[in-house]
């Protein structure tokens, strides 16, 4: 676990960015999962995370529309790199009654595409609909600052369905 002031964001994503760099080739979605109570920053952290992947349209919670995707503009990355992946998924799943609801979304579609890298807030609301994530992130803001947040991150081997 690891204690992220909320200045430092910006860096905690971009550790998340190395191990996403380094996770071997697949033929279905990136999938990375992020737990937490309300409020413990989920939503922030996705900011962020699409910030520091270059893309300018404002992220807001898809509380009530449940997923929004963003597409990556050119093929390379502002380090020259050629793009992995071709468009951000960011679901939040909080208002789902039940994985029945999650189907609505036709996930086989997005989480077989390959080029698509899925964050998932509230994973658990899919009821087991979910491959294994390929980053399991923690958030919690119990027992430490305002400006603070707790966050675990499993990568791997180490993440529990």
């Amino acid at each position: 676990m690891t204690l992220v002031p909320v200045y430092e964001l910006p860096y905690f994503v971009g550790n998340v960015l190395s191990a996403l760099a380094i996770l071997p080739e697949k033929h279905t979605a990136t999938l990375v999962t992020l737990k937490g109570e309300l409020g413990s920053g989920k939503t922030t952290f996705v900011q962020e995370f699409a910030r520091k992947l270059g893309i300018k349209e404002q992220i807001q919670s898809p509380t009530y529309v449940l997923m929004k995707s963003y597409p990556f503009l050119g093929e390379r990355t502002s380090f020259g790199r050629l793009r992995r992946y071709s468009r951000l998924i960011h679901i939040d799943a909080y208002r789902l009654e039940s994985p029945k609801e999650f189907a609505t979304l036709r996930p086989e579609e997005f989480l077989n595409d390959k080029t698509a890298l899925v964050l998932f807030e509230w994973p658990e609301k899919a009821g087991g609909l979910l491959p294994k994530p390929d980053i399991a992130l923690t958030f919690s803001a119990e027992g430490v600052g305002h400006m603070e947040r707790i966050i675990d991150m499993e990568t791997g081997s180490d993440v529990e369905q």
